[in-house]
């Protein structure tokens, strides 16, 4: 990989060109922005079931992406956060190798489609999740918030904390095995 004159910045490659992270890349007349979430952060909710978004993974998002998104119910006990121009994305993506003439691409479609709200931060950054969002995953209080890339991944604290003692003493395998050449 070569240097783009930022030595500090994370770089990426995407539509064959390399680029750094927030750079705006040009695609089919479109712009969008490369999202790099990562880390694993905790967070409160109060009566109204509302929590603040951390400023240190609020930082990770590109300018422009930082007030509007899209919350999912995902497939594991959790919920997604996508940035609003990562949830477009993400549809246009389903959208082309899904065919809505078959009864299983119009269900998952559905599906995928219907478990999804937008949501956007209040002057103090802090999102709302619905009810029927908490009844989902669980959530009750105590959240804590992984970034995955394109999303934030949101859980009850206690589920999360089973998974992670489940699959904690795998990381090293996986790592062998995903990241290993």
């Amino acid at each position: 990989m070569f240097s783009l004159g930022c030595p500090w910045a994370a770089q990426f490659f995407i539509f064959g060109k390399w680029g750094t992270v927030g750079q705006k890349v040009e695609k089919s007349g479109y712009l969008c922005q490369a999202v790099f979430l990562f880390g694993e952060y905790s967070a409160r909710l109060d009566a109204k079931r509302r929590f603040v978004l951390p400023s240190a993974l609020l930082s990770l998002l590109p300018e422009g992406n930082r007030t509007d998104f899209v919350l999912q119910r995902a497939p594991d006990p959790c919920l997604w956060l996508y940035p609003l121009s990562v949830w477009k994305s993400e549809l246009e993506k389903i959208h082309e190798k899904i065919n809505l003439f078959t009864p299983e691409g119009r269900n998952f479609a559905r599906l995928f489609q219907s478990g999804a709200q937008p949501v956007s931060l209040d002057t103090a950054n802090r999102l709302v999740l619905p009810k029927p969002f908490c009844d989902y995953a669980g959530i009750a209080a105590e959240i804590i918030l992984l970034g995955m890339k394109d999303r934030i991944e949101i859980w009850a604290q206690e589920p999360y904390e089973r998974w992670k003692s489940q699959h904690e003493a795998h990381l090293s395998e996986w790592t062998q095995r995903f990241l290993g050449t």
